[in-house]
């Protein structure tokens, strides 16, 4: 009898454990709807201003790879079965691919049907999940701090919704992918605080949901597996067990992203095997020593760029950030920085002190791009910081509130406007901090309008970069070709020649500066040069499907058509969706009287361009000159609806 005593006394300490444990949870008052609604929807509000001025722009970038030149984008609704079973970059790059972003993908093809070739559409959505972002920011922030003054996670949200360094993000169409995986990653512990409140299983559930959305929105959602056991260590009295129990929920979502990733791909990690120095500078140099202290010389960058956002740029590649050695100064003093912040924290983690979760927040979200732990495709861009921001954010506010002799912990009845009267020196500091910031967001915003007025103004930041150098070349000469003054287009001609010959310069085995070399001596009407220009570029890459059709067009012009027809056959089998070199071929075929080969090749054509009105003209000629009345005229009917002249 004594023992059964023993073993009740001992299960209603249990039961008590478990309740306090709970109550530990569930007891902070429930705060009222409009006291998280009011200043949820002014940051929601102050997030979309912000960024209205980009609601005008055209695509840029990579705008053209995701959405204005991917053929499967472009197929609208009927394209999403081909966007969940390819690579994310299937419909414009002739590859297997390594990556599997198939969400922000859908949203493009959706959009795509609403309004074709609408970019102002694009932006329109890319701002409003963004302001989204914010207003939900803010109320997940009130739930995870719900122990300090309403004023973190207030100043929290409003330094990320105004910092600079997410224009990258924002104004760029195709980064909707960054957006949607720090979102959804948002909602999954939004919903997991509201389980730990509420102990139903739905909420869990749709914790699970949302961030199986993330996974599928982009792969750096994965770092949230350790920024969940993170939050709840930091913001919660949760014991070890339940700590680690819950956070394995969430392995599901990311065991369901890479099998399916495995089935659809047949690779799990991307690696850079095959990555060009122009995209990751670190794979210019073999010796590993080299490259970490590079990529510390790059992780340098990217704090300066959260700390000191004044001078944003595109690209920071080969070769205007050379591979450097061990000694390097910035290297070692990047090195004992962002070290040394680490471990602080580290050390701090049993004080649960706000800013130790910060920086280790900022750690493990940006440790996926930070080229130390793995290498990827890419050595800088702003948009990776994007997730990482929140660290800093949540950093600089608490310094502002410490600097300012605020009270962290949180009084009752506190009323967020009031506190910012009451304030008057946290709340000047964090006008003048938003001020700043949103001035530079604003004055950024506008280098995005088109991919020429980036690369414009980002030549002059970063003007080594071989890739930027090859790139705002491409831009001078569509400004030529659209350019109906020839002297202005011959000097549009030769400042784009210009630029290419400097990408070559910095990268001489620069095979596609080459052959845009090349294409450029043509527009200038020196062939045998635009030739010798495309024999440099096949020896660098011989597969070069551009180049073959390029030389295609002289021969063409020239009247060999024996030899345009080899050089447009290498150009497809190369690349059989190549929509220019087709149409080319097919003319050739038209001009030999080779018209059922012709039709065949304006057909495959059509399938990757459905609504290409010259080549629904070219098979209403080719038709006519077969002798097919009917079906030209059909063809031509098709032409003319779609635009033909």
């Amino acid at each position: 009898m004594e023992i059964s005593l023993q073993t009740m006394s001992k299960k209603k300490q249990a039961n008590t454990k478990k309740k306090s444990s709970a109550k530990t949870i569930r007891s902070q008052p429930k705060e009222p709807l409009r006291k998280q609604l009011i200043p949820a929807l002014i940051i929601a509000l102050f997030g979309f201003l912000i960024y209205s001025n980009t609601l005008s722009h055209d695509y840029a970038l990579d705008d053209f790879s995701a959405i204005k030149e991917n053929f499967v984008t472009k197929q609208g609704v009927e394209g999403i079965p081909t966007i969940l079973t390819t690579s994310y970059r299937y419909g414009y790059w002739l590859s297997n691919g390594t990556l599997y972003r198939p969400l922000s993908l859908v949203m493009f093809a959706v959009e795509w049907d609403l309004a074709k070739d609408t970019p102002a559409l694009h932006h329109f959505v890319n701002v409003l999940m963004y302001a989204s972002t914010g207003f939900l920011l803010f109320v997940f922030l009130s739930r995870m701090l719900n122990k300090y003054t309403v004023l973190l996670p207030f100043l929290t949200a409003l330094f990320f919704m105004a910092h600079p360094v997410h224009v990258e993000v924002v104004a760029n169409i195709k980064s909707r992918d960054e957006i949607m995986a720090f979102l959804f990653c948002l909602l999954a512990v939004n919903w997991l605080w509201k389980y730990f409140k509420s102990n139903k299983i739905l909420h869990l559930v749709l914790a699970w949901l949302s961030y199986t959305v993330a996974m599928f929105s982009k792969e750096n959602a994965v770092t949230f597996l350790a920024v969940i056991p993170l939050m709840i260590y930091f913001f919660t009295e949760l014991s070890t067990k339940k700590t680690l129990t819950t956070s394995a929920f969430f392995l599901v979502p990311v065991g369901i992203y890479f099998i399916t990733r495995r089935a659809i791909l047949g690779a799990v990690t991307a690696g850079t095997e095959g990555t060009s120095p122009l995209d990751n500078l670190l794979t210019s140099s073999d010796n590993s020593l080299e490259q970490i202290a590079t990529a510390f010389v790059l992780l340098g960058k990217y704090l300066a760029a959260l700390i000191f956002p004044l001078q944003l740029v595109s690209d920071v590649g080969y070769n205007q950030l050379p591979v450097v050695g061990v000694s390097n100064p910035i290297a070692i003093v990047s090195m004992l920085v962002l070290v040394g912040l680490t471990v602080w924290a580290i050390v701090n983690t049993k004080k649960k002190a706000i800013w130790a979760f910060g920086i280790l927040y900022s750690v493990v979200t940006f440790s996926i791009f930070s080229n130390l732990i793995i290498e990827i495709g890419s050595s800088y861009g702003e948009r990776f910081l994007y997730m990482a921001s929140l660290g800093f954010t949540l950093v600089l506010a608490w310094g502002v509130l410490k600097f300012s002799n605020v009270e962290l912990t949180k009084g009752k009845g506190e009323e967020i406007f009031a506190l910012l009267s009451k304030y008057k020196v946290a709340t000047g500091i964090a006008l003048l901090i938003v001020g700043l910031y949103a001035t530079r967001t604003l004055t950024r915003n506008p280098v995005w309008k088109d991919s020429y007025s980036l690369y414009h103004a980002d030549i002059n930041i970063s003007p080594n970069s071989a890739k930027l150098n090859y790139h705002y070349a491409l831009e001078q000469i569509k400004k030529g070709k659209e350019e109906r003054d020839p002297n202005r287009q011959k000097e549009w001609y030769a400042k784009g020649k210009a630029s290419f010959e400097k990408a070559i310069s910095i990268y001489p085995p620069y095979h596609d500066a080459y052959g845009e070399l090349g294409l450029a001596f043509y527009r200038l009407n020196q062939k045998e040069k635009a030739l010798e220009n495309y024999e440099r570029s096949l020896k660098y890459k011989p597969n070069n499907a551009n180049v073959y059709s390029n030389m295609g067009i002289i021969y063409f012009e020239k009247g060999n058509l024996d030899k345009a027809q080899e050089v447009y056959e290498k150009a497809v089998s190369i690349n059989p969706r190549f929509v220019d070199a087709r149409r080319n071929l097919g003319s050739v075929f038209a001009q030999k009287k080779q018209f059922d080969n012709a039709i065949i090749q304006f057909k495959e054509a059509l399938k990757y361009d459905p609504s290409n009105p010259t080549i629904h003209q070219y098979l209403g000629f080719v038709y006519r000159d077969k002798g097919d009345v009917a079906n030209s005229k059909i063809w031509m009917q098709k032409a003319a609806a779609l635009g033909a002249k």
